[in-house]
């Protein structure tokens, strides 16, 4: 029987909730951070203590804690040629990735030159469906058309395929790495490790519960952790649910609470140069913006089998202006349906509650904030009826109020 435990981070929404401040905090208190899905299509950003910026895709984001190792599981996706511009990236900012701090699974499908070019070629085309040109969806249907490869066979074999020399080199670097992480992970927990597994993208991205068809190649909820690492679903503990407050989505599909008044997305946005600006990480493209969709996230709580949830950008409320409202309910009901089909039949109800003009990025206790934010945080978590643990007031690890 497993002696250690494996804890969950998950985003509940369209991704951006937070997800990468969280793992850094929690990671202080595991042996091991895991990423389970996705590949460098996603984009983590890490603000340390001394306000140095990581800009993370597919590196976990346990990176920055001394003796923590840090997996990349067998779900991800791997371009070997951006992870290893991400070792260079890190050691820019004084952060020297080895094999003593981080394991690859050799299972790992490899994202090859060709999915990049068919990629980039449909999203230049009729057919662009607004993706990180990453080349994920192309190595996901080759690996269950069941003709992909791993990157372990790539470095075994570096002729199975025609690489460009950048290519091949990226292989020859990260051959160190390759590791069969499932054993490894199993191993962990069956000595009392205890194992942070950290999820890639947001609920309504799901390739099974999302907002199909616009859509990742990944499971992004909790139920991926099993498959993406390898590990029995009865190690699972507890499962965080990160909630951004200021809901945001980049690309396309049906948006319910949309915003589209354009003198309040500025307000909302800030600026591109700002970490907190709502700006894709990995794609640089402005946000779209909405209110914050309480159907939407009773589903991702369910489906995820949410434990604990995290609120984050609380200190960003006030841009909404005097009032913001929140959509309580949807009029065909109390809980949202899953496809994007069905998504864009609904009309939100909403409940207007007032704002703030205190500045709290600095409050650390929660009986110090604005009678109004914490008013706010108590109806959201009355509505959701799931507690929240940790209230996020700027994007600094230190700017987090533990709450209940």
């Amino acid at each position: 029987m497993n002696k250690g435990t494996v804890t969950v981070v998950v985003g509940l929404q369209r991704g951006d909730e937070g997800k990468g401040r969280v793992v850094d905090e929690l990671a202080q208190t595991h042996d091991i951070v895991a990423r389970f899905n996705g590949g460098p299509n996603a984009g983590h950003t890490v603000v340390l203590p001394d306000d140095t910026e990581l800009y993370l895709h597919l590196i976990p984001s346990g990176v920055a804690h001394p003796g923590t190792m840090n997996v990349i599981g067998n779900g991800c996706f791997i371009d070997p040629v951006k992870l290893v511009a991400e070792f260079v990236h890190l050691a820019e900012k004084g952060i020297a990735v080895s094999p003593s701090m981080l394991k690859v699974s050799s299972s790992a499908h490899l994202i090859l030159p060709s999915h990049l070019q068919e990629d980039a070629d449909r999203e230049s085309g009729l057919g662009a469906q607004g993706s990180t040109k990453s080349g994920i969806a192309q190595v996901a249907r080759d690996k269950y058309s069941r003709v992909g490869i791993t990157i372990g066979e790539a470095s075994k074999n570096p002729t199975i395929a025609e690489l460009p020399t950048e290519y091949a080199d990226a292989l020859k670097t990260l051959a160190l790495y390759l590791a069969d992480t499932t054993v490894y992970l199993n191993e962990a927990l069956a000595t009392g490790k205890n194992i942070l597994a950290e999820g890639a993208q947001g609920f309504l991205l799901d390739i099974d519960h999302g907002m199909y068809p616009f859509v990742t190649s990944s499971s992004t909820t909790s139920g991926g952790v099993a498959t993406g690492l390898g590990v029995p679903p009865q190690s699972i503990g507890e499962v965080f649910g990160i909630v951004k407050l200021t809901q945001s989505h980049v690309g396309d599909g049906e948006f319910v609470t949309e915003i589209t008044d354009e003198a309040l997305l500025s307000q909302l946005r800030g600026k591109p140069s700002e970490v907190d600006g709502e700006f894709g990480t990995t794609t640089g493209r402005a946000r779209r913006m909405g209110h914050l969709d309480l159907p939407q996230l009773r589903r991702s709580i369910l489906v995820n089998g949410v434990t604990q949830l995290v609120v984050t950008k609380l200190d960003c409320i006030p841009r909404y202006g005097d009032t913001l409202q929140i959509c309580e309910s949807y009029e065909s009901g109390e809980v949202a349906p899953s496809s994007n089909n069905a998504l864009s039949n609904q009309t939100p109800v909403y409940t207007e509650l007032p704002t703030w003009t205190e500045d709290i990025s600095g409050v650390t206790k929660f009986e110090n904030l604005p009678r109004e934010a914490k008013d706010y945080i108590e109806f959201v978590q009355e509505k959701l009826n799931t507690p929240i643990t940790r209230i996020g007031v700027g994007p600094n690890r230190t700017q987090v109020i533990k709450y209940k």
